[in-house]
C-alpha cells in the first residue's frame, strides 16, 4: 500500500493557493457532472491509444492554451522550501518548455493538467479516501517550478518561455523507472455552458511517449528545480 497523504509536495501545497475548484470538487459541482454524464459527456473518456500523436523528447506539441517542448525526464532532489529528509518519496521530474498561447495569463494548474504520467509504479505516492484507482490512470503533475529559480509557477504570462520542471511524488518504495510514459492533454477554448464564459475545456490526450528517466548516480546529486546538478 502507498503512503496515505504524501511527502514533500502534498504538504508544499498544503502552504499554497490552488486558485480553482474542480467540479467533483463540491456538492454543486457532483450535481453538474452528474448533468453532463447524463447528456453524453463523460469526463474519464480518453482518447484510444492509435489516435495519439507519438511524443519523444525534443518535441513541440500545442496543447491548447500552451505550446511545449518537453526536453528531458530526471528524478529531482531538492524542492524549494521543502525539507530534503522525506525518505517516503522521491519526485519525477519532466523539463520542459513551455509558452502560452493567445494574449491572456493562464493559471499555472491549467498546466500542470496538461501534462501527466500514466503507469508508473508508486505514483502518486498517496492513495485518495473512498476511491480505487485504475493503475493505468494518467496522473497530472503536482506541481510546475521555474528552472531558473525554483519558484512555483502559478501563472503563465503570454509572450514569454519559460523552462520549468513538472513534477510527480513517487513512492520511494518503488524502484526509479528506466522509462515513463508522458501523455499530453489537450483542451479546447469554448464558451461554458454553465456561466457562459470562454474557457479551455474538454481535457483529451493528444501525445503520448516513453521518456528515459535519468537518475543520479550515487555520488551525483539530483538536479533540482533550481538549477543544480547536471
Amino acid at each position: 500500500m502507498m503512503a496515505d497523504s504524501g511527502g514533500r509536495l502534498r504538504r508544499l501545497a498544503q502552504g499554497t493557493s490552488r486558485q480553482h475548484l474542480t467540479l467533483a470538487g463540491s456538492a454543486a459541482g457532483a450535481a453538474v457532472l452528474a448533468v453532463l454524464v447524463a447528456g453524453g459527456f463523460d469526463p474519464s473518456e480518453t482518447t484510444a491509444a492509435e489516435e495519439l500523436a507519438p511524443l519523444a523528447a525534443g518535441d513541440t506539441v500545442d496543447v491548447g492554451p500552451f505550446v511545449v517542448t518537453i526536453d528531458r525526464m530526471r528524478v529531482v532532489d531538492e524542492l524549494p522550501g521543502v525539507s530534503e529528509g522525506d525518505d517516503e518519496t522521491r519526485v519525477l521530474a519532466v523539463v520542459a518548455t513551455v509558452e502560452a498561447t493567445g494574449t491572456k495569463t493562464q493559471h499555472g494548474y491549467l498546466l500542470n493538467e496538461s501534462l501527466a504520467l500514466a503507469g508508473v509504479p508508486g505514483v502518486p505516492s498517496y492513495e485518495s479516501p473512498g476511491r480505487t484507482r485504475d493503475p493505468d490512470e494518467p496522473v497530472p503533475a503536482e506541481g510546475a517550478y521555474v528552472m531558473a529559480d525554483g519558484t512555483v509557477l502559478d501563472a503563465v504570462q503570454p509572450g514569454l518561455e519559460y523552462e520549468v520542471a513538472l513534477v510527480w511524488e513517487q513512492d520511494a518504495r518503488a524502484d526509479v523507472p528506466a522509462a515513463a510514459r508522458l501523455v499530453l492533454v489537450g483542451h479546447t477554448l469554448r464558451q461554458s455552458s454553465i456561466d457562459h464564459t470562454d474557457e479551455w475545456l474538454d481535457p483529451l490526450p493528444v501525445a503520448a511517449g516513453d521518456l528515459e528517466v535519468t537518475a543520479p548516480e550515487p555520488d551525483e546529486p539530483a538536479e533540482s528545480p533550481s538549477g543544480g546538478g547536471s
